[in-house]
């Protein structure tokens, strides 16, 4: 249903979980993929499995709290392949800090700044050293993971829906901004997805309960929606806030 042959795309944390599951769709749809991660040895991971199965993808080591680390990695892609159609806004990692599940006035400043870098921050700098070459070359897609926490708030996660609903403005921002230059820009808002994010996150014992699909969900059906919003089947959608959660927002 879908075709990135002679398509790029830049998927950040694409090491693991929803990203990963992102790049090795994009690579069976016939496009390459630049995984840019932290982590290399996951990211060489990936990439391989990838050209095991006859696709290509290279691979980048990415802070994506530091500016420099981000314009490096989109240099790199646009040195290898001279063009990115399609940026993946994916990559974060919770704060670990003794105040990592912590009440709004019980937050210290360096677990916001850590959250807001990397799940606010992160994807405005993507974005903003993606676009120019976007628009040189006529267009692309640019989608961002945000998160049904950007719709709802829960108790002891204060910085991170902040975070999230400021990612889905920022969606909306860039998609007015830009529509007419050819790019598009949308999010998806996943609900709790089995992803090594989340490995260490104690759910209540009766929290799929509240999902009315009765399960967590995938990070390939998450990926689903990302390839699908990244592809030409969504042609006429930008600035969407696509929510995958099973239905337990609604």
């Amino acid at each position: 249903m879908v075709d990135f042959a002679g398509k790029v795309a830049l998927v950040t944390g694409g090491g693991s979980g929803i990203g990963r599951s992102t790049a090795i769709g994009w690579a069976k749809a016939g496009g390459s993929v630049v995984i840019a991660d932290l982590d290399a040895l996951r990211a060489d991971t990936v990439a391989g499995e990838i050209a095991a199965a006859g696709g290509r993808a290279v691979t980048v080591q990415t802070d994506i709290a530091e500016q420099a680390s981000i314009e490096a990695a989109v240099m790199f892609a646009i040195d290898r392949f001279g063009q990115i159609d399609f940026l993946h806004n994916n990559a974060f990692a919770p704060w670990r800090g003794s105040d990592s599940a912590a009440l709004v006035a019980d937050v210290g400043d360096e677990h916001w700044r850590h959250v807001m870098a990397l799940g606010l921050d992160s994807a405005f700098r993507f974005s903003r050293a993606v676009i120019p070459h976007m628009v040189r070359q006529g267009g692309g897609s640019i989608v961002n993971t945000s998160s049904t926490a950007a719709y709802h708030a829960e108790a002891r996660v204060g910085a991170y829906g902040v975070a999230k609903a400021g990612l889905s403005q920022l969606t909306r921002s860039i998609a007015v901004e830009y529509a007419t230059h050819g790019i598009r820009c949308n999010a998806v808002c996943p609900g709790v997805i089995q992803t090594p994010l989340i490995g260490g996150v104690p759910l209540p014992q009766d929290f799929v309960k509240t999902i009315p699909m009765g399960r967590l969900g995938q990070p390939e059906e998450i990926a689903n929606v990302v390839l699908f919003l990244a592809s030409d089947l969504a042609s006429y959608v930008t600035g969407a806030i696509v929510v995958a959660d099973g239905g337990r927002t609604i």
